[in-house]
Order: C-alpha cells, then structure tokens, then sequence
C-alpha cells in the first residue's frame, strides 16, 4: 500500500521562493542558503534538495523546462503548478498543529506571510494563538485529570512552553 503525505515544510519553502521567480536547482539551493534566518532552521546538501525538487515534480506542484545551454550544460528550470501555488498559499496562512512544529514550520510560514505584507503576518499569528490556547486548555486539562509525577512533569513543562510562545506571539503581533 502506497502512503501519501502532504509536503513537509522544507518542499513547501521551495514552492515559496520559486513562486518568486524560477530558477534552475543550483539557483535554488543558493537561494535556500540566502533566506534571512533559515540557516538557523535548517541546513541542506545539493543533493537532497534536488530529491525534494523531484518529489515536488512527482506530485505535480512543480514542473520543469529543460533549457539548452551554449555554455553551460542544459539545466532545468523550475517554476510552480497552478495546485503547487494553491499548496503553498494554504500552508502559508494556516497555523502549524502543535508545539513541536514552532521552531521550523512555524516560522517558515511567517517567514513568507511576512514577505506579502504585516496584515497576512498578523493574520497568521492570530491564527497561531488561537491553535495554542486550545493547546493549552487541552493540556491543562489532562493535568487536572491526574497521573503520575512524571506525567504531572512532563504536562507542567508543556505548559509553560506554550504560555512562553503565547507571550512571544503578542510581542511579535505588536510589533507587526
């Protein structure tokens, strides 16, 4: 049985930038390099984003133009589908689903909200603030309902790291 799954949040963040502009895979990687911040999130080889790029193909959210060089070898451009642009706009404005995932994916959609103005960026951090009080009404919840010390630890901890990224939230939206 074959399963799917939705692009992770590094293929999405190379549907951003080629939305941009098209560029070639070694462009791409370059580009990658060059985002403000993302040398904090992530670090890629040339030839794992060139899989990435294939897999985005394979799903139809990019495609590809060989284009003949006189000097340099052909080199394929890359440009966004119709369904890799709805992808990426769906991505870009919903909230990530926990706390696990602000570190990276969280902070590439604000990233590229960011980009098209303060009132998308704004948008999307409310949206993020309320993911996280129901978080942590859930949380708080399973912490009334008992357990262990280590449980009682763990949910406590949880806690904390989400009424820490609620202030963080307010701070940045302020700031917007």
């Amino acid at each position: 049985m074959t399963r799917t799954s939705a692009p992770l949040t590094l293929e999405l963040t190379l549907l951003g930038i080629l939305d941009r502009t098209p560029m070639h895979g070694y462009n791409l990687c370059k580009a990658v390099q060059a985002l403000d911040g993302f040398g904090l999130i992530w670090k890629i080889k040339q030839s794992s984003l060139y899989a990435l790029v294939d897999k985005l193909e394979a799903k139809g959210l990019l495609a590809g133009t060989l284009i003949e060089g006189e000097s340099h070898p052909s080199r394929k451009q890359l440009q966004v589908t119709p369904a890799g642009r709805a992808a990426f706009e769906a991505w870009v404005d919903s909230p990530v689903d926990s706390i696990r995932n602000m570190r990276q994916d969280f902070f590439a959609r604000l990233y590229f909200a960011r980009g098209t103005g303060p009132g998308r960026a704004r948008a999307l951090v409310r949206a993020q603030r309320e993911a996280c009080l129901a978080w942590l009404e859930d949380i708080r919840g399973r912490l009334r309902a008992g357990g262990g010390d280590h449980l009682k630890a763990v949910l406590s901890h949880r806690v904390h790291i989400v009424e820490a990224t609620l202030a963080w939230l307010d701070e940045y939206e302020a700031g917007l």
